[in-house]
């Protein structure tokens, strides 16, 4: 059952979900902090079939990372940042490329 989420919930649980899979597949080491909720996984699956449309540009999915993570409120440099944000960007865009990439492993 899908609930009605405003457009930076939908953002926010889409970067949620989307870190939560690439550590599933293997390519972040550690657990992620956040999960998609059981209730809300029907919600992710709708929002990830209109991902490319939700997003105005790159930007505003490394800015929501930066702020689920704090990292204007902790010392936290673009070197360490943006390898996870260039992850999430791939599973975006080359989501197909990424799951035979992990499985092959």
């Amino acid at each position: 059952m899908t609930t009605k989420l405003n457009i930076i919930e939908a953002k926010i649980l889409w970067v949620v979900g989307a870190l939560e899979r690439l550590a599933t597949l293997g390519f972040l080491d550690k657990d992620v902090p956040y999960k998609v909720n059981s209730k809300a996984i029907d919600d992710f699956i709708l929002i990830d079939e209109y991902r490319h449309e939700i997003f105005a540009n790159e930007d505003e999915i490394a800015q929501i990372f930066k702020s689920m993570i704090g990292a204007d409120d902790v010392t936290c440099s673009d070197d360490d940042i943006q390898p996870i944000v260039d992850l999430i960007l791939q599973y975006k865009n080359n989501r197909t490329e990424m799951v035979k990439s992990a499985l092959s492993r």
